[in-house]
């Protein structure tokens, strides 16, 4: 018996040895005012959340919203039972994290208008602003065969069309319908919150179905990622193209301000999913997205 006991151990002991744990220790780390977290339980991310006073996903005072950004869902969040819960959670989540995408937008927008500006001053631009300009023109997606005088008016004009803030109400609310709210296989497993595609190649997610269709899903390092990624999509895709004129013509009536709502109506063909631009809009109306749109970060003083 003594025997069959010591086996039964070692046995067990191997087992265990390949068996990763059921959870993970949460970090968090501070840099520059900004709160990063990962590894955390749904627990543990509320008590973060609780000490910002970050309660429900709406603002804080004067719209602001607290610059935690999460590296990736809780580890425990699919064993949670309440649906309102965990989709208000998935929002409490990527509301900083869709404002901090817009904010490196704004950024890059702010250097292609100070491009501009020279131009315009001078008629030419420096080497350097050439470079950036074709960088920009690269990573956008944006290709002429003008060259000489006429090549960066056209990349500038375009570009301004591009390079543009994205309602962070879409942002969230494309994430939710295409992630199940964070319950798809590739949310789970790829922190994929829009299930992007690679193609033929070995790296990636492999689907479950359509195996032989040649793609996989593109794994994801963290949520940051995969929505900065979807986002470098919106803005440098054609098949977009109409949701950059609705934006556009948006901001000119609305004070320079793009909402959700004003443009969900024109990415009805964005998705194969049915009834994709109504199921939208009413995502961003029940649940009060509106008021992200006009919020920003809030860095710890």
């Amino acid at each position: 018996m003594k025997k069959i006991y010591i086996i039964t151990s070692l046995i067990l002991f191997s087992l265990s040895i390949h068996i990763k744990p059921l959870c993970a220790q949460i970090k968090t780390t501070k840099l520059f005012n900004i709160t990063y977290v990962e590894n955390a339980t749904v627990q543990e991310l509320e008590e973060v959340f609780k000490a910002h006073k970050y309660k429900r996903f709406r603002a804080l005072d004067d719209d602001a919203y607290p610059a935690i950004f999460v590296k990736t869902l809780p580890i425990d969040f699919q064993e949670i039972t309440s649906q309102k819960y965990r989709n208000e959670l998935f929002i409490r989540i990527l509301c900083p994290i869709a404002l901090k995408i817009n904010e490196e937008i704004e950024n890059e927008r702010n250097q292609l208008l100070l491009i501009e500006k020279s131009y315009v001053q001078n008629k030419s631009l420096t080497p350097t602003e050439l470079e950036k300009l074709e960088f920009l023109s690269n990573k956008y997606d944006y290709f002429t065969k003008e060259k000489g005088t006429q090549r960066a008016p056209l990349q500038i004009e375009n570009l301004k069309l591009r390079i543009e803030r994205i309602p962070p109400s879409i942002l969230i609310a494309i994430a939710a319908l295409e992630s199940n709210w964070g319950f798809s296989r590739p949310a789970k497993l790829a922190n994929s919150l829009y299930k992007e595609k690679v193609w033929h190649t070995t790296e990636g997610l492999e689907p479950l179905e359509d195996k032989d269709d040649g793609y996989r899903f593109k794994i994801f390092d963290s949520l940051m990622e995969s929505m900065r990624s979807y986002a470098l999509t919106f803005n440098s895709n054609i098949n977009y193209s109409t949701t950059w004129i609705s934006r556009k013509e948006t901001m000119k009536r609305q004070d320079n301000q793009a909402l959700g709502d004003n443009i969900a109506h024109s990415l009805s063909l964005a998705s194969n999913l049915p009834n994709y631009m109504g199921i939208l809009e009413y995502t961003i109306a029940f649940y009060d997205l509106f008021a992200v749109d006009i919020g920003h970060l809030k860095r710890e003083e």
